[in-house]
């Protein structure tokens, strides 16, 4: 059991409808986020890091397994262009229809059942000898303020933490195209590196300083694509403002976090419910959720 058999003769034959080509470009993505992501499996810090944004999902797959089986899931395939598949851009891959939200569970509870009678060690020998785009590097060397607070954030064990401001990391000149306030009907896959208008407005109102907040239901109703969530966590920070979400408060300086994670949003009504929920937060980031309902 490895990486390539579960990519060729299991989730390759999942994908069966979709055309080969644009089946092995899925493949392939995943191939690069599991090669990339286990070839520092050990490095504890850089595995949790990137890990820990896949909680609000993975902790409530099913069926049962160890944490890290399900965030190894989420963070490789359903966070892959997998989700292009799954979306309303399917159509970029020759689809006429999206994967279906079933399709999609079988897909994941397969994988969790497939990669919990795997060994991880053996799983990272078999990265190391594999050709694979190095996916979260990149990112990571692209966004190092974001990281090192991300990483503070994956790190801590307490409910709250204050910490002195993160001096010196290469703050990328970006940000500065989101100053007009325009609103545009936009179609994201969740995917995409792109910024659509929405996206855009919001992260205006930051750098403008109309807003001191930047705020998702959950990591993933930002982005699938772990490069951009760290792109706009670069933008938010460097700006010194606060990237939140229901379970998560993230600024350069202050970190607070929900004591029971509520899982990611599935409906509009989802994420109303989840900001209304302050059960568990600490007062800080109480008092935040509570003024951004007033």
């Amino acid at each position: 059991m490895g990486i390539e058999e579960y990519l060729y003769n299991v989730l390759g034959n999942q994908l069966g409808e979709i055309k080969y080509r644009y089946r092995e470009r899925i493949l392939n993505d995943i191939k690069n986020r599991m090669c990339s992501l286990l070839s520092r499996w050990n490095q504890e810090d850089f595995r949790r890091t990137i890990l820990f944004v896949t909680d609000e999902e993975a902790l409530f797959y099913e069926p049962a397994a160890p944490k890290d089986v399900k965030r190894f899931v989420v963070a490789a395939i359903r966070n892959s262009m997998l989700e292009v598949a799954a979306s309303v851009n399917c159509n970029e891959l020759k689809m006429r229809e999206p994967l279906s939200d079933e399709k999609i569970r079988i897909i994941t509870s397969s994988a969790i059942c497939y990669f919990k009678e795997c060994q991880f060690e053996t799983l990272q020998e078999e990265a190391r000898n594999l050709r694979y785009i190095d996916v979260y590097g990149e990112a990571i060397q692209k966004y190092p303020l974001a990281w090192t607070v991300l990483k503070r954030a994956a790190a801590a064990n307490n409910s709250e933490e204050e910490f002195e401001k993160i001096q010196g990391a290469n703050q990328r000149n970006i940000g500065e195209d989101f100053g007009i306030n325009t609103c545009k009907t936009a179609i994201c896959d969740g995917y995409s590196l792109e910024f659509d208008d929405y996206l855009k407005e919001t992260l205006g109102d930051v750098v403008s300083g109309r807003a001191e907040i930047f705020y998702v239901d959950s990591f993933k109703g930002l982005t699938r694509n772990f490069e951009k969530i760290l792109h706009v966590l670069q933008i938010v920070l460097q700006h010194e403002n606060a990237f939140v979400t229901c379970n998560y408060y993230i600024s350069n300086g202050r970190i607070e976090k929900r004591k029971k994670i509520l899982r990611a949003f599935h409906s509009e009504k989802d994420m109303f419910d989840n900001m209304r929920n302050i059960n568990g937060l600490p007062t800080f980031f109480r008092d935040v959720l509570l003024n951004m309902m007033l």
